[in-house]
């Protein structure tokens, strides 16, 4: 194993940034001079006109997908946990494309929608429509820093440069094309990125899967190490447990792929409803083998790593650390490879910041500002989102110094989605499925979400980590360990003296969330009158009354008046 100063960034790698940056920069600057040549609206900064082309669109989703969590927190965690991961995965979006199918795409693009969260107000009224705004915005703040961390982390690791350096320069980058080129350069700069990181991948595993001897190889170490399992039936309360993954994890991904500005602004980019379920179609092979690729990884890492790993060793400070680790010590394969690894990590990263940084501008203007100030140009609306993208840039770099202090990515990123899942699907879970809820029943249901599970995540903080599966250091080098096992990670241990409501584990936020939010907000709608649903737009095909059935329980209720009112006179 050669040790980690040795291995240097060479001017081959550097090419690499060079080209991802100076190709992210160039679609922005194209994009922003086409706009002045041309009337932009407030559609087309945010929606491409409505008129975006499938294949780009299944591209940026793709790529929106391929976050630094997936490329680094994924694998981490089947190193540490095993394969688990796949099957929530797996289950989760059988979930998030049953709810679009034949859910959200009907209503958003029936109701001809900008923002997911104008339906809210269409639905109740406008102060619930500006609570699932701020509980967005606030997810996006938390969520913002993570995707330029993890590729600022990895990059320290291969060149020495300082994170925060590495933050600054990549958000204000990503905030630059986001500004100027508006959702089409989002749209195709994913589109560059993603064939990046696919290429990168491709290296990787390849190189990773030759170096242990093939992939049976790699099956064999996986099996020796327990990694090969899908679901835990011993107990409930475990990161691995079968429970949450059919229960609770579903409903993460619901929110997450299913309302969030994020994603739904790519489908609602395009033309037609019969596009969008074709798009989602289109993209179910990418991301599977987006997962496969991740799941792999993982696997090859610990196979290399099966008998002296780099945590226990003391090589490493975090288990978030194991992939770049792994790049640093295959570098010496070939010139480049450490900047083609390292160039897919950011392309995914500018993917996700462009596409969260356009949103949340989005939401602040068309659900914020727009509704203070109704008469604006649209010259003047697209340059409040340009400025708007830029400050959020500056909060994004300002976050990342809370983003360090917190524990594993996929546990980040899990108690982040859950946070506002639980909100989202509370909020339209009411509106497009309860047509007896109204607008007090939606405020407190989705207020009581967010509050139990800041209580729960607040109250977990000094809750032990999860004890990982076997981890081995008996076959590194003689003088290689530089700390113990225990100094680097901390086992969970049976004497946590943590308070029982706060060691619940994280998988089942999300569910205790929404059963809480909606439960809440379905009671306090029936104790405030209930809801009469005036427009069948605003529910689920399945719920709507016809104008047949509307007339004949008009006429059922005249029937039940009349007759009291011919007493009444008498």
């Amino acid at each position: 194993m050669e040790p980690i100063d040795n291995i240097k960034f060479g001017a081959v790698d550097y090419i690499f940034f060079v080209i991802v940056f100076v190709l992210s920069m160039g679609i922005g600057l194209y994009y922003a001079i086409k706009s002045k040549r041309e009337v932009s609206t407030v559609d087309d900064y945010l929606l491409g006109g409505r008129n975006m082309g499938i294949l780009p669109v299944c591209c940026s989703l793709i790529a929106t997908v391929l976050s630094g969590t997936t490329m680094i927190g994924i694998p981490a965690e089947v190193y540490a946990y095993g394969t688990y991961i796949y099957l929530m995965i797996v289950v989760g979006n059988v979930g998030v494309f049953v709810s679009r199918y034949f859910l959200f795409f009907e209503i958003f693009h029936e109701l001809n929608l900008t923002s997911t969260f104008k339906y809210l107000e269409l639905r109740f009224c406008q102060n619930v429509r500006l609570l699932a705004s701020g509980i967005y915005l606030l997810d996006g703040l938390l969520v913002l820093p993570l995707t330029v961390y993890i590729p600022a982390l990895t990059f320290q690791r291969v060149t020495g440069v300082d994170v925060y350096i590495t933050v600054v320069v990549l958000s204000l980058l990503c905030a630059s094309y986001t500004s100027m080129g508006g959702f089409k350069a989002v749209v195709w700069t994913d589109v560059v990125q993603l064939f990046l990181t696919f290429a990168s991948g491709i290296v990787i595993l390849v190189v990773g899967i030759q170096s242990v001897g093939g992939f049976g190889s790699v099956y064999d170490a996986a099996d020796r190490g327990g990694r090969l399992y899908f679901a835990n039936t011993d107990t409930f309360n475990s990161r691995t447990s079968l429970l949450p993954m059919i229960i609770s994890f579903p409903l993460s991904l619901i929110s997450q792929f299913g309302v969030n500005q994020t994603f739904l602004q790519r489908y609602l980019s395009l033309s037609s409803v019969r596009k969008m379920k074709i798009t989602q179609w289109f993209t179910i092979i990418p991301y599977v083998l987006v997962c496969v690729f991740t799941f792999l990884l993982g696997l090859v890492i610990y196979a290399n790593y099966e008998t002296c790993d780099p945590t226990g060793a003391g090589l490493i400070r975090k288990m978030d650390q194991i992939v770049p680790h792994f790049i640093m010590e295959k570098a010496t394969l070939f010139q480049g490879f450490s900047g083609i690894f390292i160039a897919g990590i950011f392309s995914v990263s500018l993917s996700t910041t462009s596409s969260y940084l356009n949103a949340m501008s989005g939401i602040l203007y068309v659900d914020i500002i727009s509704l203070r100030y109704r008469n604006l140009s649209n010259k003047k609306a697209n340059n409040i989102m340009k400025i708007t993208v830029i400050l959020l840039a500056l909060f994004q770099i300002a976050f990342v110094f809370v983003i360090e202090k917190m524990g594993m990515i996929i546990q980040i990123t899990a108690q982040c989605a859950a946070l506002q899942g639980a909100a989202m699907i509370t909020l339209f879970g009411l509106g497009m499925l309860v047509p007896k809820a109204n607008s007090k029943g939606a405020i407190t249901g989705a207020l009581s979400a967010v509050s139990v599970l800041l209580i729960l995540i607040i109250g977990s903080l000094n809750k032990k980590p999860e004890r990982p599966l076997p981890l081995r250091t008996d076959g590194c080098e003689p003088g290689l360990i530089f700390s113990n096992s225990s100094q680097v990670l901390q086992i969970k241990t049976d004497d946590d003296d943590t308070f029982w409501l706060f060691r619940l584990n994280f998988t089942y936020y999300a569910f205790v969330g929404t059963v809480i939010g909606i439960s809440v907000g379905y009671f306090t709608s029936l104790a405030t009158g209930g809801n009469t649903i005036r427009n069948q737009k605003f529910i689920a095909k399945f719920l709507r009354v016809t104008e047949t059935q509307e007339a004949e329980e008009e006429m059922r209720l005249q029937a039940r008046i009349e007759p009291e009112t011919v007493n009444t006179t008498d």
